[in-house]
């Protein structure tokens, strides 16, 4: 198969990259940065080409998939148009340009679970109320309705994947990546945001991409919605706690009980329509902290 992937450098798009290359797919990169870290063919983003335009004309590609775009709620709420921009209008202006020059590639459009916002009933299924609490989750919506316009009206096939709490080596953001950096600090104590008692549903980057195959291989991407999730709700204090075990660090976590603005309380994904197509998360979220903790070893020596 012949694969794009936007944002094909970054956390997701990168590990997307590596394991569909692993498989003997050609695998054609698009990002800012003017020279790929992958083995990749590679099509740096031109602003006066929004929607890539020229990579479609001049590769007939049999899938597409979206991993760019902003991925930090903080930043929606402080500059919501650059939000609306990076995750909405790019959306449509990929769609734009594969009805207009690939209508026969299928497109993978990554979401995310913030279009829940703060769920009523847990856990969460793919019919559960849409409420976001951010810019970003708003968004994020709004892009996966310009999916559905343009499966209903151009036969544009896609696949929407709401991906719940990713994380994993490489990723240098979030709550693991904040703990980390602040192992580092000259104190007995780590203090982090919220009272500790947020829950998340953690899904480790192997599984999501696992999941990614999944629907690329069993899906009837007629703008399908899938949750991609462990299934499985943790603590924030007991997620944080595991991976100063696995960092050797005996600092005390501690929490100053205020809220991010846009963050959601607890969350606990509803897999069984992925898993229905052949889905199964491999990695636990012991197994994957301390992957993830060997990682970050390695980044501080």
């Amino acid at each position: 198969m012949k694969i794009l992937v936007l944002g094909s450098e970054g956390f997701i798009g990168g590990h997307s990259v590596n394991h569909f290359h692993s498989k003997g797919n050609e695998i054609h990169g698009v990002d800012f940065f003017e020279k790929s870290n992958h083995q990749i063919f590679y099509h740096q983003y031109q602003l006066d080409d929004p929607g890539c335009a020229q990579v479609f004309k001049t590769v007939e590609f049999d899938y597409c998939i979206n991993a760019a775009g902003n991925g930090n709620v903080n930043i929606s709420v402080t500059q919501p148009e650059k939000d609306f921009v990076a995750n909405t209008q790019f959306t449509f202006q990929i769609l734009e340009t594969l009805r207009v020059y690939s209508p026969r590639c299928k497109y993978i459009h990554i979401s995310s679970a913030a279009v829940y916002g703060n769920p009523e009933v847990l856990p969460i299924n793919e019919t559960s109320p849409i409420q976001p609490v951010s810019p970003y989750g708003w968004h994020k919506f709004m892009s996966e309705q310009i999916c559905k316009e343009y499966f209903q009206l151009y036969g544009i096939q896609s696949a929407i994947i709401r991906p719940f709490s990713v994380y994993g080596p490489g990723l240098k953001k979030q709550i693991f990546w904040d703990v980390y950096m602040k192992s580092f600090q000259d104190s007995t104590s780590i203090e982090l945001w919220g009272g500790g008692e947020e829950a998340r549903d953690f899904i480790y980057i192997d599984d999501l991409i696992s999941a990614i195959d999944t629907i690329i291989k069993n899906s009837s991407m007629e703008a399908d919605i899938y949750n991609v999730a462990s299934g499985q709700m943790t603590f924030i204090r007991d997620a944080v706690a595991i991976l100063l075990q696995n960092l050797d660090n005996q600092k005390i976590i501690t929490f100053n009980g205020e809220s991010h603005k846009g963050n959601p309380i607890k969350w606990e994904a509803d897999i069984s329509k992925i898993t229905s197509l052949g889905f199964n998360p491999m990695v636990n979220l012991k197994e994957g902290v301390a992957k993830l903790a060997n990682w970050m070893k390695i980044q501080n020596n």
